[in-house]
């Protein structure tokens, strides 16, 4: 009775086996994010999510220049980067990435790679959370654990995808990588005025209030960023000191004058501090400490008159595909520098611009919302 009651248990155990191995075969033949291989028995595809896809991304595809920011360089076409500045260009920008994040795949791609050039934004969004912590099951991906990795696809999504064969973009990705990063052009629709915006923007309490407080303009340039400046050396300048041969285009997003006039209170992305304030000063302190490296050039578009244009724009922040262009054409022809000599003069005609701006649209816009 007892030997019986061993085999049954025995058997119990070696049942599931044979398909726990078939699955596990299927998962990895499949292996919709490049973990392990390039794709077999189908084209190449890639997932969206380039927080997991960079990974295989950089194991498997030839190339040595980088675009990685977050929304703001999402848009910018490595193909028209190969144009208009050679070498061999990929996107890997991550969006709503802080700097901290951002250096994992920096710290992935210098393991595996030979970079001659990486163009990478200096953002708003990466000032604001950069205290923030960090997604570990996605620090998990770039540590080279096989149980991570296969911890991904025993979810139901790609167990499902798995055992029926499905080559839906969920499941498989989309064959275009030079627009997998793009949102511009879905989002096409939001351009062209504020009042195209979507409604979450338009109908947003705190937005309403950002705007009307946002007609008095008061920027406070006595801020205490020393912990920024430690986090900056930790996860970008590191960076630049090692890598004396890769060439670093720091753009400085043109955020709308709106996007700044609202910001000036800061109570959309920090209650506690001006952060177009400390977003100043950060930009100013950033530019003097990477003129002491002849590897970086920092781009500014604020004095344009690009950002005087809310047509440019899907909602405050975010600008069109052309600006995207605009920065690849500044990197080409050595253009829109930012450097201690000229900056003052910079910042004066930006801070100008965000002053006198028109807000009187937008509050007529949200008074006639309210009555």
């Amino acid at each position: 009775m007892f030997k019986s009651y061993k085999k049954f248990i025995l058997f119990s155990l070696l049942i599931p086996l044979p398909f726990i191995i078939i699955l596990f075969t299927l998962l990895y033949i499949r292996d919709p994010f490049w973990f392990f291989h390039k794709p077999w028995f189908r084209e190449e595809s890639f997932m969206k999510d380039m927080r997991m896809q960079a990974r295989g991304i950089i194991l498997h595809k030839d190339f040595d220049s980088v675009i990685i920011g977050t929304s703001m360089l999402e848009n910018t076409s490595a193909k028209e980067a190969n144009e208009k500045l050679g070498e061999e260009w990929m996107n890997l920008s991550l969006g709503g990435s802080t700097f901290a994040l951002r250096s994992v795949i920096l710290e992935y791609l210098f393991k595996h790679k030979n970079i001659k050039n990486i163009i990478y934004s200096v953002d708003i969004r990466a000032l604001n959370d950069f205290k923030m912590p960090e997604d570990k099951n996605f620090i998990a991906l770039y540590n080279d654990n096989t149980l991570n990795l296969f911890k991904i696809y025993l979810s139901n999504r790609f167990v499902i995808c798995a055992l029926t064969f499905s080559k839906k973009e969920k499941c498989i990705g989309k064959n275009d990588l030079d627009t997998l990063t793009n949102w511009g052009i879905q989002d096409q629709k939001y351009f062209g005025g504020f009042e195209k915006w979507s409604k979450g923007w338009l109908e947003s309490k705190n937005f309403k209030n950002e705007i009307l407080k946002a007609q008095n303009f008061k920027p406070n340039l006595n801020i205490d960023i020393s912990d920024f400046k430690n986090y900056t050396e930790k996860y970008l300048l590191n960076f630049i000191k090692k890598h004396q041969n890769t060439q670093f285009h720091l753009i400085v997003p043109s955020y709308s004058r709106l996007n700044y006039r609202r910001l000036s209170y800061g109570e959309y992305y920090n209650k506690d501090s001006k952060l177009f304030s400390k977003y100043y000063a950060i930009v100013s302190w950033l530019i003097k400490e990477t003129s002491k490296y002849p590897n970086v050039k920092i781009y500014g578009f604020d004095d344009l008159d690009y950002a005087d244009d809310i047509r440019n724009y899907k909602d405050p922040a975010h600008y069109n595909t052309d600006m995207n262009s605009m920065q690849l054409d500044a990197i080409k022809n050595g253009m829109h520098i930012l450097t201690p000599q000229n900056m003052d003069e910079y910042f004066k005609i930006m801070e100008e611009k965000i002053r006198n701006y028109n807000l009187t649209p937008f509050v007529e816009f949200i008074k006639k919302q309210e009555n």
